[in-house]
């Protein structure tokens, strides 16, 4: 009976299955769009070091000097540019910093990248001489060269980003009661944080770096408490400093805790940050 089942089951499956089992499909590979179109990408930190780096040469000029700004650039530029870069080797301006920001994938290993620029110039002459500083936007265009990122061609200065508009959040309710109490805690850490013994008015194991020298207290214009409980509490201090030779006036947020000793205690400065609006 048994032997008639398996003949049975043979001819309804297939004797060939039993000696060739089906191939199972193969796995089908996942892929990731967006990693593909990475592939084409130029990288984005080599791209913007490079571009601050030609941005600070190509932005800074001396007609006394002309040919140190054509080697600097040089070894940024695509081979077979010309160093020069449109300059027409007359006039100065000087160039004190650039940062580096977005960058714009173009494909193909091409990008721009966006520099601001600080420069400065001089007008005038004798007594009416002075400098003028501002900021200039411009934007490099750059590829995946062989082995390194290199600038391709003129970059070209464009406008920078203007003002705008922001409605911040309406603050806490603040605890007068509290404000009155810790006020000449905050001012004493304030005017020690300034002399540089910051460590002896703060709460301890606090980590609050120096400010360092040239800078002297001279008010705590208010200080306002957030509403709340517990034993740390946080409040927002409006500070005048002087230094440079000006009087400075800055927004903080303070975090107070409250430290007790034997059967005393009494509220210290924890953290000190700016202010977010």
């Amino acid at each position: 009976m048994v032997i008639w089942l398996v003949i049975g089951l043979a001819a309804f499956t297939g004797v060939r299955t039993w000696i060739f089992p089906a191939k199972q499909p193969a796995p089908v590979q996942q892929t990731d769009p967006q990693a593909e179109a990475r592939k084409d990408d130029v990288p984005e930190a080599e791209a913007q070091q490079v571009a601050a780096r030609f941005a600070r040469s190509y932005m800074n000029w001396n007609s006394q000097a002309p040919d140190q700004r054509a080697s600097e650039l040089e070894a940024d530029l695509a081979k077979g540019l010309d160093p020069k870069m449109g300059w027409d080797g007359s006039g100065v301006q000087l160039v004190a910093q650039t940062i580096p920001g977005t960058v714009t994938q173009a494909g193909g290993k091409r990008a721009r990248v966006l520099v601001d620029v600080r420069v400065s110039t001089v007008t005038g002459s004798g007594k009416n001489q002075r400098t003028v500083s501002s900021w200039r936007g411009l934007e490099v265009p750059v590829a995946q060269g062989d082995g390194r990122v290199v600038v391709t061609g003129e970059p070209a200065i464009v406008g920078m980003p203007t003002a705008a508009k922001y409605r911040a959040p309406d603050g806490p309710e603040a605890d007068a009661q509290m404000s009155a109490q810790t006020r000449d805690s905050v001012k004493d850490f304030l005017s020690s944080w300034a002399s540089g013994t910051e460590d002896q008015a703060a709460a301890p194991g606090a980590d609050i770096a120096p400010l360092g020298s040239g800078v002297q207290f001279d008010a705590l214009d208010s200080w306002a408490v957030d509403a709340g409980s517990g034993d740390k509490r946080t409040g927002t201090a409006t500070v005048r400093w002087k230094l440079g030779g000006a009087q400075l006036q800055q927004t903080y947020q303070i975090t107070l805790t409250k430290v007790s000793a034997s059967s005393a205690s009494r509220w210290q400065v924890q953290a000190v940050t700016a202010k977010t609006a």
